[in-house]
């Protein structure tokens, strides 16, 4: 059940879904399709302006690895507002 809450980063994440299950939401995708990702599969998190949301929305724990490419001195995360149109 938990969220990594609406956000961006810097520059590239590579991600690798290590356990579970997570859902991915756009920011800039109005019709807030899912996309779903389970154990073994990767994805890849433009960053920049891409704003994104992360989801567990299954009963059991998710579990993933990331690698960041940011800039030196960056921050990793930087929060952003809900895009408004994914309502939860």
């Amino acid at each position: 059940g938990g969220t990594t809450g609406w956000h961006t980063h810097p520059g590239h994440s590579l991600i690798i879904v290590t356990a579970g299950t997570v859902t991915v939401y756009e920011g800039h995708d109005s019709s807030c399709a899912p996309h779903t990702y389970t154990a073994g599969m990767g994805f890849v998190d433009a960053g920049g302006e891409h704003v994104h949301v992360i989801k567990n929305e299954a009963a059991v724990e998710a579990r993933t690895i990331t690698v960041q490419v940011i800039p030196a001195g960056a921050v990793r995360r930087v929060d952003a507002p809900d895009p408004g149109h994914c309502g939860f």
